[in-house]
C-alpha cells in the first residue's frame, strides 16, 4: 500500500493470519478479542462510514483494484490500524467468499443494546442473533419490509 505503513506477510503460519482465521471460525475468539471480520471493499467502506474502527487490514494487491485501494486509504486517513500485504495464495486461504475483492479487515466490535435504539411509536423491531446463512437474513428482511 502506498500511503500506509504496511507489513508484508509471506507465510500462512504467521500469527496474524492464524488470528484472522480463528476470528472467522470461532465466535469465542471474536468475543474474547472484541473483533469481527469483514471481507470486501464495499463492505469495509460501509463499516468505516458507520463508525467502526479497523484493527487490522489485509490486502492482496494482486486482486484489489487501485480505485478500491485509494478509497480505503482515504477512509482510513488519521485512523490508526495495522496494515498487512499478503500474497494471492494466502489471501485465497483466508477469503471466505468465492468472488472476492482482495481486502479483508478485522474491525472492533461496538456494544449495541435495545436501549440504544431510537425508535418511533409502535415500531416493528427484529432482533437476530447468530444468523449463519445470508439467505436467512435476506428472508427476514424481506418479511419485515413487507410488513411495513
Amino acid at each position: 500500500m502506498k500511503t500506509m505503513k504496511t507489513e508484508i506477510i509471506t507465510s500462512a503460519q504467521n500469527s496474524k493470519i492464524k488470528t484472522l482465521l480463528e476470528l472467522q471460525e470461532k465466535s469465542k475468539a471474536r468475543r474474547r478479542e472484541g473483533l469481527f471480520v469483514v471481507e470486501g471493499a464495499r463492505e469495509l467502506l460501509h463499516c468505516i462510514s458507520t463508525g467502526y474502527s479497523v484493527h487490522s487490514l489485509f490486502v492482496c494487491q494482486d486482486i484489489l483494484s487501485e480505485n478500491a485501494l485509494c478509497e480505503i486509504q482515504e477512509a482510513l486517513v488519521g485512523k490508526p490500524c495495522g496494515c498487512f500485504s499478503i500474497p494471492k495464495h494466502i489471501y485465497e486461504k483466508v477469503a471466505y467468499r468465492g468472488s472476492t475483492e482482495g481486502v479483508i479487515a478485522e474491525l472492533r466490535c461496538k456494544s449495541h443494546s435495545l436501549a440504544d435504539l431510537a425508535v418511533k411509536d409502535n415500531p416493528l423491531v427484529v432482533v437476530l442473533e447468530s444468523v449463519e446463512k445470508p439467505g436467512n437474513l435476506g428472508a427476514i428482511l424481506r418479511s419485515a419490509d413487507a410488513s411495513g
